[in-house]
C-alpha cells in the first residue's frame, strides 16, 4: 500500500510538469519494478512525463531538461531493510546508501544536474526488492507496489 507521501508526490499539477524517471535493469529481478512501471503505463495522466533510463540515467538528462517538469520523481528498487515491495520517499542523502547499483552514472548525479538547469524540486521513490539475482521478472510484492504506482499516474 502506497502512503500518503507518496501519493501526494505522484500527483499531478497541470498545467505544470511532472517528471518521473524509472531505473533499473530488468534481467536483475526486482531492480526491473522501474522499467515495468514505464512499459506498462505508455499513456500516463495529463501532467505526468515518463522517461525509462533503464541502466543507463544519464542518456536521459536532455530529455529531462527540455521538459521543465516542476518537479522530479525518481523510481526504482533501493535496499532500505523494508519489507518486500514496500515503497518510501528517501531523502537524497540516503540514496547512495540504498539505491541498488546497477546504473553505469549514479542516480544523485543525475538528480543534481535536473535540479541545477531545471529549479525542479526531485524526490526519490525507493522500492524495497525481494531479489536482485540474474532473473526476468518481478516478485509478487514489487508488482503489486508497481501496479499501485501504474493505478495512480494512469488517466481516471
Amino acid at each position: 500500500m502506497l502512503d500518503v507521501e507518496i501519493k501526494k508526490i505522484l500527483q499531478p499539477h497541470p498545467p505544470d510538469i511532472i517528471l518521473i524517471i524509472t531505473a533499473g535493469n530488468i534481467f536483475r529481478a526486482d531492480d526491473g519494478v522501474g522499467p515495468y512501471i514505464a512499459r506498462h503505463l505508455p499513456d500516463p495522466r495529463d501532467g505526468i512525463l515518463i522517461l525509462d533510463a533503464g541502466e543507463r540515467p544519464e542518456n536521459i538528462i536532455d530529455r529531462a531538461v527540455e521538459a521543465k517538469p516542476v518537479w522530479t520523481v525518481i523510481i526504482d528498487a533501493a535496499e532500505f531493510g523494508g519489507v518486500v515491495g514496500e515503497a518510501r520517499v528517501i531523502p537524497s542523502e540516503l540514496i547512495e546508501d540504498c539505491i541498488v547499483s546497477t546504473h553505469t552514472f549514479p542516480l544523485p548525479g543525475v538528480a543534481k544536474i535536473i535540479q541545477y538547469d531545471t529549479g525542479s524540486e526531485v524526490f526519490f521513490i525507493g522500492i524495497q526488492p525481494g531479489s536482485k539475482d540474474f532473473a526476468e521478472g518481478l516478485s509478487a510484492p514489487v508488482e503489486q507496489t508497481a501496479r499501485e504506482i501504474i493505478a495512480l499516474l494512469s488517466p481516471r
